[in-house]
């Protein structure tokens, strides 16, 4: 992974991924949906919840809040 490169983690399974992948603390970098967390490799990890048929029938994910997340990507690039 390049450094000051963007990663989007579909929830909270594949945050935990990053951070263990990346050798970074689990526990300084908190899973929430919308949140942007830096990491010392110079890389961004942006957090989203799963877009599993069971999230988006519960609406715990809404379309508006999973475009909001690309979106704040896209501000960033």
């Amino acid at each position: 992974m390049q450094r000051n490169s963007i990663l989007l983690a579909l929830g909270g399974i594949a945050h935990r991924a990053v951070l263990m992948a990346t050798k970074e603390k689990i526990t300084a970098h908190k899973f929430a949906h919308g949140a942007r967390h830096r990491l010392e490799s110079g890389l961004t990890l942006f957090d989203s919840y799963h877009c599993s048929r069971y999230n988006t029938q519960t609406r715990r994910l809404t379309a508006v809040m999973f475009e909001q997340v690309f979106a704040d990507i896209r501000r960033l690039l």
